[in-house]
């Protein structure tokens, strides 16, 4: 099979495995459809290990597998898994808490076990990040990851904020119109007219400018939520990813510059790094999962 081939459906798998994470870190009231996503994540690795070693798998049932593959590791903790996926899809029994974390663990321990002996990667080393399309995005996360694996904090965090810009940009600059316009663009700023401006020249009241200023800059920051939530990002995450990023801004030759306060250093650290890169990386999915072009453009 082809490497790249490989590693791509990998961190498909990788992909669902995390998904299966967040749903176990929310309420009890919904934890538990992890199950069903730890359970698919095991379940595609099987197969493709199968497919990887030329082991025709058409009418495996789940526990099979390991007869077919000897080498896995934790046949009983992933009958156990099996188990709980019955009863809850197939019998509407709600696991508990405790069967919840422990199906967690257990799949953790699987891939970190049996990625190794059975493609030759650590599971660790697979990167979801091949799954992004915008490019620019992609190649500025992977920068963010190698300042992460030499403890770089900083670094990887203005790549990451750099990335989040560029993906902002590509995924919005093909729907354009011929005016230059869509509809993920808000208000631009509250103007005078020149005949007003000058009549305020002539009075010398900044009264005006004041309340324009003010205005305008309770409108940036609406505009930005709009965009933010119409997009469909997660704005709690998008939140905390802004406090944790400094200022910036991007010169006409495209450079970025940013500035700061020291106070934001205490942000730059281990846990911040990759909370930002794994919330552009979420972003740069999610608008993959519908994505277009204007169909009023022709191109040539």
């Amino acid at each position: 099979m082809n490497k790249e081939i490989l590693l791509r459906r990998l961190s498909i798998i990788k992909l669902l495995f995390r998904s299966g994470l967040e749903q176990s870190q929310q309420s009890d009231s919904i934890s538990f459809l992890s199950i069903l996503s730890f359970h698919d994540s095991i379940e595609m690795f099987l197969k493709l290990a199968c497919e990887y070693k030329q082991i025709k798998s058409e009418k495996f049932s789940f526990i099979e597998y390991w007869d077919h593959l000897p080498h896995l590791t934790l046949k009983e903790s992933m009958r156990n898994l099996n188990a709980r996926r019955v009863n809850l899809k197939h019998k509407g029994l709600v696991p508990a808490v405790i069967e919840v974390e422990a199906s967690k663990i257990n799949t953790i321990d699987f891939f970190e076990q049996n990625s190794k002996s059975t493609f030759g990667i650590e599971f660790s080393e697979i990167s979801l990040l091949n799954l992004i399309k915008f490019e620019k995005t992609r190649n500025s996360l992977k920068l963010s990851q190698e300042e992460i694996n030499t403890n770089n904090f900083k670094e990887s965090i203005k790549n990451s904020l750099i990335a989040f810009d560029e993906l902002l940009k590509d995924y919005k600059e093909n729907k354009i119109g011929i005016w230059k316009k869509n509809l993920f663009n808000f208000p631009d700023e509250i103007r005078m007219s020149r005949s007003i401006n000058s009549r305020k020249n002539e009075n010398k009241d900044n009264r005006l400018d004041d309340i324009l200023k003010m205005i305008n800059n309770k409108f940036t920051h609406l505009e930005k939520t709009l965009e933010i939530i119409s997009l469909g990002f997660d704005f709690r995450k998008y939140s905390k990813f802004k406090l944790i990023n400094s200022s910036f801004y991007k010169t006409s030759t495209g450079e970025y510059i940013f500035y700061g306060s020291e106070k934001e250093e205490i942000h730059f650290n281990y846990k911040n790094s990759n909370f930002c890169l794994d919330f552009v990386l979420e972003c740069s999915l999610k608008l993959q999962e519908f994505d277009y072009e204007n169909p009023n453009i022709i191109r040539f």
